[in-house]
């Protein structure tokens, strides 16, 4: 009884370290970089630069602090990995998975990110200034102090992200989607936004000005003491919006919808509102494009 109490013992034993050699296997085989997988490995602080991990498997690895410069990471899985501080400046990750990933102050400068998927992931404080983020899926991704100053954003999915205090002046993204998104005091100035998708967005002190916002959709957004003099929002809908206190100096409104919305105390002089509708609009206390107040 005692000898087959002993061999049950090593037996949980072996089946208990087996898992532990498999990772060391593969760990090793990725550092010779005879192997592009090693999900759940540590490779923190890992020097990476220039190296081809495309279709490789780093699922829940953790890569805090790894330099990843020039790397070639194209469609590879990092879905739920680590990549806080990691320097990923000039890599490629086009179509690459990084859903549920934290990549707190991680640098993404200047990287190729198209149709990559950030869905649910943690970028607070990420560098993603004047990289490729077009049709990448940022979906509930948190972004806030994130910089994207000239990022190529078109047609990229932020529905419901938080993208708080993010910088995202001279960037480009028609067609973009931030339908539900959070973004208070963001700076778009000069932004690109033609045909952007704000619908029920909060973007209360966030600046546009003289940004392109030909077409957008911005019904039920708030927009509470936000800045948008000189944008031009020819043709857009703002049909239920809230804009109390809005800065529309010298905004082009022309053609635009603004039925329904709420623009008390807001700043209209000298903008051009010809074909703007202002059905059932609450305008108390507006200063008018010709200067007067609004009763």
């Amino acid at each position: 009884m005692k000898t087959s109490a002993v061999i049950r013992v090593l037996a949980l034993v072996v089946a208990a370290l087996a898992p532990m050699s498999a990772r060391a296997d593969a760990l090793s085989a990725f550092l010779s970089g005879a192997s592009v997988d090693c999900a759940g490995c540590d490779l923190s602080n890992a020097d990476l630069k220039h190296r081809d991990l495309s279709g490789g498997n780093l699922a829940g690895a953790n890569l805090a602090g790894a330099d990843l410069y020039a790397a070639k990471l194209v469609g590879t899985d990092c879905t739920g990995g680590n990549l806080d501080g990691a320097r990923l400046k000039r890599a490629d990750l086009t179509g690459a998975v990084l859903s549920r990933a934290t990549a707190q102050n991680g640098n993404f400068h200047a990287a190729e990110l198209r149709n990559a998927r950030f869905d649910g992931a943690n970028l607070t404080g990420a560098n993603f200034n004047r990289a490729d983020l077009s049709q990448a899926d940022l979906s509930g991704a948190q972004l806030v102090g994130a910089m994207l100053y000239a990022a190529n954003l078109g047609k990229a999915n932020f529905q419901g992200a938080d993208l708080s205090q993010a910088m995202l002046g001279h960037a480009r993204m028609p067609q973009a989607d931030l339908s539900d998104a959070t973004a208070v005091g963001v700076d778009f100035t000069e932004a690109a936004m033609r045909g952007v998708n704000f619908g029920g967005a909060t973007l209360d002190r966030s600046a546009f000005d003289h940004g392109d916002m030909r077409d957008t959709i911005l019904s039920g957004a708030s927009l509470v003491d936000a800045r948008l003099p000189w944008a031009d929002l020819r043709g857009s809908d703002l049909t239920g919006s809230t804009m109390t206190g809005t800065s529309l100096y010298s905004t082009d409104l022309r053609n635009s919808d603004l039925s329904r919305a709420n623009l008390s105390g807001a700043i209209l002089r000298r903008a051009h509102v010809g074909g703007t509708k202002f059905d059932q609009t609450l305008l108390t206390g507006v200063t008018m494009p010709g200067g007067t107040m609004h009763n």
